[in-house]
């Protein structure tokens, strides 16, 4: 009988052990994936010079190019983190499976005066990165967040946008408003100026309060704020 009884006490501290090990293996396996996303958006807004820490604020939707040349296209950070995430979990790219995603040009980004850049290609890139003057708690001319964050905020549609040559268009949605700056960019291709917000706008803050900013120096001022 007690032979029996020390059998059975084994067997559950067994059973406990091997239950702490598979606990741990998944709280890393969590937290590799983690790191993994947020090194990701990290090297994303750094890049671009955009998030918290940065000049300007990525405008959706974006694509991105993965380390096994696959590609996807997102209309938020939410989306972003999403797809990045599944990537990685599913083991995509391997043996460069730790190789991080690249923005796909063109892309967006908005200054805090509320125009839209769009960025051609790297050497484009760099140049704006170069505009972009040291910030607190960032790295200046190397851009963005460096912390996985998001944006300060993100737009709240429909949304009208004025063109240079003083042109207006009314968008629904973060597609309607890629399809519009590309058709205008194609269509006018040696025009100067930039597609720019009609003021006011709303944007919704990290915290997901929606605010109504009537013009650029209130974005700006939203901008710094964030920043703490």
């Amino acid at each position: 009988m007690y032979r029996k009884i020390l059998m059975l006490f084994g067997f559950l501290a067994s059973m406990v052990t091997v239950g702490l090990i598979t606990s741990c293996e998944q709280e890393e396996e969590i937290s590799s994936t983690d790191n993994f996303v947020n090194t990701c958006i990290d090297s994303i807004q750094s890049r671009s010079g955009a998030g918290v820490f940065g000049c300007y604020e990525l405008v959706f939707p974006v694509s991105i190019q993965f380390a096994d040349s696959t590609t996807a296209t997102v209309n938020s950070y939410e989306e972003l983190r999403e797809v990045i995430r599944n990537w990685f979990e599913a083991g995509g790219g391997k043996p460069n499976h730790h190789r991080r995603p690249s923005l796909i040009f063109p892309y967006q980004v908005m200054n805090d005066a509320g125009e839209i850049i769009t960025v051609a290609d790297e050497a484009q890139q760099k140049d704006l990165l170069k505009l972009c003057k040291p910030r607190p708690g960032g790295h200046g001319g190397n851009g963005g967040g460096h912390h996985g964050g998001d944006a300060c905020f993100t737009l709240v549609f429909p949304i009208t946008l004025q063109f240079p040559d003083s042109t207006q268009l009314s968008v629904a949605t973060p597609e309607e408003m890629r399809i519009a700056l590309h058709d205008w960019k194609q269509n006018n291709p040696t025009t100067d100026g930039k597609p720019q917000f009609v003021f006011p706008l709303t944007v919704k803050l990290k915290d997901g309060t929606e605010v109504v900013v009537n013009t650029p120096e209130e974005l700006r001022a939203i901008k710094e704020d964030c920043r703490g």
